[in-house]
């Protein structure tokens, strides 16, 4: 099964068998995440798209965070197969079966199910090879760890990545944008729509939109002047400063800040510049009405087609297109284009 095609959805047609695997810790905020917008499709749409069955990796009850026990009805070993199974879990923890979860991991990928991680579950896939050269969405916490365990993966800053039979997401929240994102998909736009109304929510963010990093995170990392520069650059996006102004700014030459950027970042600084213009800029399309043309002024070029070029040049998509394929309530959810010399905590996703 692919995440991304449409589904048999006529009145007859068997719903699609999706297992979710419980690895503690996981709340029942995690699991409401991956099961509720399932059991709403199946109540709004007037028909069973998805069976939705808990396992655990040896049957027993799964011990809760906050207390208490959640009961499942199987066990890890005993499935044969399924259309997919969601590995749901809050953080990668070691435990004595690890070996053996793995193993099944691998054994039931074997029979083609397609597989699906929220921000604990995708170290569990990644640990069993399952995420080997696939687009990954990890928690911007966790880029690090990923980068020095797993270099096999794709690494995606972005809230979640659909690749065919592969589906992570980085955080909660991200979780119920991606299976709502599902549901868009498999099923249609509308009844997604409909279900996120369920939820409280006015619309399903995008899967290629980019996770929200504090500022001091993604610079604390850098040399002091390196540092410096980044902050210059943050506080001044409308009006852009030139390399010289900021160099000044920081108190070292414009050659000195252009080494700084090229051993540090790999990318001059005017590129760095409009590229982080460029990403305010994109979340300002697709999370808000105002108008592309006051968007592209406010993020500091000088005109609508200088924004729209730019634009295209970076993202592989025009700033209207962007906007509608947002709007349609998480269809087309694949990362667009990226170009070269991403700032470094946004990974080529």
């Amino acid at each position: 099964m692919r995440w991304d095609r449409p589904v048999d959805s006529e009145p007859g047609a068997p719903p699609l068998d999706v297992v979710v695997l419980l690895l503690p810790p996981v709340s029942l905020g995690t699991l409401g995440a991956i099961v509720d917008p399932f059991v709403e499709a199946n109540r709004l749409g007037g028909r069973r798209y998805y069976d939705v069955h808990l396992v655990s990796a040896d049957g027993a009850p799964v011990a809760l965070p906050g207390g208490g026990r959640l009961s499942v009805g199987g066990a890890l070993p005993a499935l044969m197969r399924c259309d997919a199974l969601v590995v749901a879990s809050d953080q990668r923890q070691s435990v004595g079966n690890e070996t053996d979860i793995l193993s099944q991991l691998k054994r039931i990928a074997r029979v083609g199910a397609a597989f699906c991680g929220n921000r604990g579950g995708t170290a569990w896939l990644a640990a069993a090879g399952l995420l080997d050269n696939r687009r990954v969405a990890v928690h911007w916490e966790e880029m690090t760890f990923y980068r020095e365990r797993h270099p096999e993966l794709v690494l995606c800053a972005t809230l979640y990545e659909m690749d065919a039979d592969r589906l992570t997401a980085s955080s909660n929240q991200a979780t119920l944008d991606m299976m709502l994102g599902v549901i868009a998909q498999q099923i249609s736009p509308q009844l997604a729509d409909n279900v996120a109304r369920q939820f409280g929510l006015d619309r399903i963010r995008p899967g290629h939109e980019k996770q929200a990093v504090p500022a001091t995170s993604r610079i604390s990392q850098h040399p002091p002047k390196l540092s410096e520069a980044l902050l210059v650059m943050e506080a001044n996006l409308e009006e852009p400063l030139g390399s010289d102004e900021i160099a000044e700014c920081v108190g070292i030459s414009r050659r000195q800040l252009e080494r700084l950027f090229k051993q540090n970042l790999d990318i001059l600084p005017s590129r760095y510049y409009q590229e982080l213009r460029l990403e305010r800029a994109r979340q300002l399309i697709v999370r808000t009405q105002q108008s592309i043309v006051q968007i592209g002024l406010s993020c500091g070029f000088s005109s609508g087609s200088h924004f729209a070029t730019a634009y295209r040049a970076h993202f592989g998509i025009t700033p209207r297109e962007d906007r509608s394929r947002a709007t349609l309530t998480g269809s087309g959810q694949g990362t667009a284009p990226r170009t070269a010399g991403t700032p470094p905590t946004e990974p080529s996703c």
